[in-house]
């Protein structure tokens, strides 16, 4: 069974966690459920996801079984499309799901081009920059690379909190 989309998940980052199920692409899932041709994604990839029409819902939905309403309440707004350098995300937020401990997700709220800070853990969004994101095929490469980051960041913390300060 497909996973459904969470209320406040993008669209793109839905898809990004569909292709991670089956261990595959966006692209590649998009391809093998005949859904009609891949839309010209912005710069950032299949995570900034157009808007697409009802008859493509209508195609994956019938693949999912996720209600087209559903679908449609997701989809990033077309004025949110733009060419940006990185997006924000809260890594907290992305990896700690509430809702399903098992299942990172993208929120949708921080693909709008003035995303707020994190309401959950009350600071500033991170980034990640768009050119690598266009280079990660579904959102378990994208958590693992922004793992991978927040990892190499915690130990130089760890390194700077436990070496003994000289003294002049």
């Amino acid at each position: 069974m497909a996973p459904r989309p969470f209320e406040d998940e993008a669209f793109g980052g839905w898809l990004g966690r569909l292709a991670a199920k089956y261990r595959i692409s966006v692209a590649q899932l998009w391809a093998s459920g005949q859904i009609g041709e891949l839309p010209e994604l912005t710069c950032a990839g299949w995570l900034l996801f157009p808007p697409v029409d009802e008859l493509v819902l209508g195609r994956l939905a019938a693949l999912t079984h996720v209600g087209v309403d559903r679908m449609v309440a997701i989809q990033t707004p077309a004025a949110w499309l733009s060419g940006r350098c990185s997006l924000p995300y809260c890594f907290e937020c992305l990896v700690l799901n509430p809702l399903d401990i098992f299942s990172p997700r993208w929120k949708r709220e921080w693909l709008n081009p003035s995303a707020p800070p994190c309401e959950v853990h009350d600071r500033r969004l991170e980034t990640i920059p768009s050119s690598t994101l266009r280079t990660l095929g579904n959102l378990n490469a994208v958590v693992s690379r922004i793992g991978k980051r927040h990892g190499r960041r915690r130990k130089r913390y760890l390194n700077l909190i436990s070496t003994p300060r000289s003294q002049n």
